[in-house]
């Protein structure tokens, strides 16, 4: 429900008091998550065993991420060969190698990294991660370019480009019980193949774009993609979870909403890249690659669905 009424929010929160007013609308938002938490989430019980925070780790890890969603931002706007994208890239991939062999190192004399290296051997985890990039990559890059070309192509206000969006944040409110109801039978792989192939329909479904095509023409894509990236999102979650150990919940939940982000990220940068010149060609370059990561996604779920008992 947040998501299908945040488009029509902001478009309609930048059309009445400008752009910033999306931004300062997160800060109550924020507020009354810091409140609900500080009352209603239990502290650890005391007495109750402690590892200590993985520093050394999780400063390298945060400098990596920190410069890699740098980059990526400043791509579109700067080329990716431009020296602040390579500035940011060089020391990402510095700070990502030496979390990597920190990380590494701490497990194997039995510490407890941030982040256990050991998690990604299991090839359902990693499977799941992988697939968790390429859902908010396909799915929010796209998202990203559909409200260029309505707005910048179609010469659409925000108000109303949001209530054109809103078919396709709308159906997560169907989809994503939905995939409960499947899982639940099936186990999270089925799902997951489901989403991700009708997913890759709906982004397929914009090669039909163009500077006049009409909105009902674009609908069934629209409603493919809103449709099945949700479908595919609870049921991924579930099959990380169930991947890694018992006593990991935790970090898994975390590997899964940082490789999400990561993907938003990339995609919206990747994307946003392609379009910056030629809106309509951008598009057309962008679904074809977000169809084609969908589909390898879906066959990856089918391939490790196969070997994976439903628990």
């Amino acid at each position: 429900m947040a998501a299908a009424s945040g488009p029509v929010a902001g478009g309609v929160l930048v059309d009445a008091l400008g752009w910033r007013a999306v931004f300062w609308l997160n800060l109550p938002v924020a507020a009354a998550a810091v409140l609900v938490t500080v009352r209603h989430i239990a502290a650890a019980r005391p007495g109750a065993e402690r590892s200590r925070l993985d520093l050394a780790g999780l400063v390298p890890g945060v400098l990596c991420l920190l410069g890699l969603a740098y980059g990526l931002n400043e791509a579109g706007a700067s080329g990716w060969t431009s020296p602040t994208v390579l500035g940011a890239f060089t020391p990402a991939a510095a700070a990502g190698a030496a979390f990597a062999a920190i990380e590494w190192r701490r497990e194997r004399n039995g510490g407890r990294p941030v982040l256990p290296p050991s998690l990604f051997r299991r090839v359902p985890f990693t499977a799941a991660a992988a697939i968790g990039v390429l859902l908010n990559l396909g799915f929010y890059g796209m998202l990203h370019l559909v409200t260029l070309y309505f707005q910048e192509v179609r010469s659409l206000s925000a108000t109303a480009t949001g209530l054109a969006l809103l078919p396709c944040m709308a159906l997560g409110i169907v989809s994503s019980p939905l995939a409960g109801r499947i899982g639940a039978r099936t186990g999270p792989y089925v799902p997951m193949c489901l989403g991700l192939g009708i997913g890759a329909a709906g982004f397929a479904g914009w090669l039909a774009a163009g500077p006049h095509t009409p909105y009902l023409a674009l609908l069934p894509a629209l409603m493919c993609c809103g449709f099945g990236t949700p479908l595919c999102m609870p049921a991924a979650t579930s099959a990380l979870l169930e991947a890694a150990p018992a006593d990991a919940a935790g970090v898994a939940s975390a590997v899964f909403n940082v490789a999400r982000q990561t993907g938003s990220t990339t995609g919206v940068a990747l994307f946003g890249s392609l379009a910056a010149a030629r809106p309509v060609a951008g598009l057309h370059a962008a679904t074809v690659i977000a169809a084609v990561l969908y589909a390898g996604g879906a066959g990856a779920a089918w391939a490790v669905g196969r070997r994976v008992r439903p628990s």
